[in-house]
């Protein structure tokens, strides 16, 4: 009697844990995820409701109006562009270097291997806006302050810490013994390397790139510095035009802004089924 007693009282502890744990993450997610939906609803609402007051989460008619205003200002198809090129070309390189950084680091023993890796996490710790002026300084004395290179440039250097140091620990997942068991056998480095450390790694990879992407998407500090030609802005610097001191302009900015958030949504659902996958999955099925 007692054993049936203590499977209750156990099943509803479990329960009750369950259920506290699902309302704690409900209200996060509603805490991040209504600013979004009133950002997504209110592009959808035409001028006369945008503006009413009280205001309305739902809006009575649909219109596409914003949409069609912020498009048809042809800057804002060419600072998509620009946003998409940075923000890819910076991933491209970001992760090229961090992986193999980071797997030198973690595999590899040489002189000034600790120092580097606190120096990585030692810059990662470095605000940003720190490194404003001498990237400014460095870019203008390139002269590739006119151009995309110059953006692609300062959101690497910020970006390379974070995504190393992540990196760094998807390596120290992988088993030393899968390594030296393909060493044994005749492997060199390289393959060893490339046809079995790195897809081991494509979760971990692929994790790391598509935060850098939404880092270097969503930049706005240096973009606005580095940028200093009108059409060389990218999307998140071009959003400041339609801010003034006299008038801001809500449903193109609530338009432009849903708009720029669907690429990475998007993203995210493509390589979902990657962050639930383990790093070493693949090594123990054979």
């Amino acid at each position: 009697m007692k054993g049936v007693v203590w499977v209750k009282k156990h099943r509803f502890t479990g329960f009750l844990g369950k259920f506290v744990l699902w309302l704690v993450s409900a209200f996060f997610i509603g805490v991040v995820g209504f600013p979004l939906a009133w950002m997504m609803l209110s592009s959808l609402k035409p001028a006369t409701e945008l503006f009413k007051i009280p205001p309305k989460v739902f809006p009575e008619s649909f219109s596409l109006e914003w949409y069609v205003e912020a498009f048809r200002n042809a800057n804002v198809v060419r600072y998509f562009m620009n946003s998409f090129v940075v923000a890819s070309a910076t991933t491209i390189i970001v992760i090229v270097m961090a992986t193999l950084g980071a797997y030198s680091l973690t595999r590899f023993r040489y002189f000034g291997r600790k120092a580097i890796t606190v120096a990585t996490l030692s810059a990662y710790c470095i605000p940003p806006i720190m490194l404003m002026i001498p990237l400014y300084r460095i870019i203008v004395g390139i002269g590739l302050n006119a151009s995309l290179f110059g953006v692609i440039i300062g959101h690497t250097t910020v970006t390379f810490p974070f995504a190393i140091w992540l990196l760094i620990s998807f390596f120290r997942s992988i088993p030393r013994e899968i390594e030296e068991a393909a060493l044994v056998n005749g492997a060199s480095d390289f393959t060893v390397f490339y046809k079995i450390i790195l897809p081991l790694c494509v979760p971990g990879i692929l994790s790391t790139g598509i935060l850098v992407f939404i880092l270097s998407w969503n930049e706005y500090l240096l973009a606005s510095v580095l940028a200093t030609q009108d059409t060389m802005k990218t999307l998140t610097v071009g959003l400041a035009n339609y801010i003034s001191s006299t008038e801001i302009n809500w449903g193109v900015i609530m338009a432009l802004g849903t708009a720029t958030t669907v690429p990475v949504v998007l993203m995210f659902m493509a390589i979902q089924k990657y962050f639930v996958e383990g790093l070493t999955a693949g090594a123990v099925k054979g």
